[in-house]
């Protein structure tokens, strides 16, 4: 992965971490009779959650970027295959048809993450 990719889903399970603090502590609140404080919690706890979602989408649209970019050079090198094999050169073809696949498993890691 890309590191912003890994910041991101860093960031989601930190802010996700961060929100159920914010529950506990809202319960806590709660079993203390302290409800403005309870409500003050659990506001907190969704703005962290929101984070997390944030960060989420920013985590599946780079890795979405990433791999639409592995397929157009999988797909340039698969083209460069087919014209070397066509223009009689079956051992440079190998090459870009090997590196063509290379590209299409990196956009499938990242998609299958």
């Amino acid at each position: 992965m890309s590191l912003a990719i890994d910041y991101n889903v860093h960031r989601t399970s930190v802010d996700i971490g961060k929100g159920y603090r914010q529950l506990e502590k809202a319960a806590t609140a709660l079993s203390r009779d302290n409800e403005d404080s309870a409500a003050s919690h659990l506001a907190h706890a969704l703005n962290d959650f929101s984070a997390a979602i944030d960060h989420a989408a920013k985590a599946a649209d780079e890795a979405c970027t990433k791999a639409s970019n592995e397929i157009d050079k999988g797909s340039a090198e698969l083209q460069k295959a087919i014209d070397s094999y066509s223009n009689g050169h079956p051992d440079i073809a190998k090459g870009h048809y090997d590196s063509a696949v290379n590209s299409y498993d990196k956009a499938l890691d990242l998609i299958s993450d």
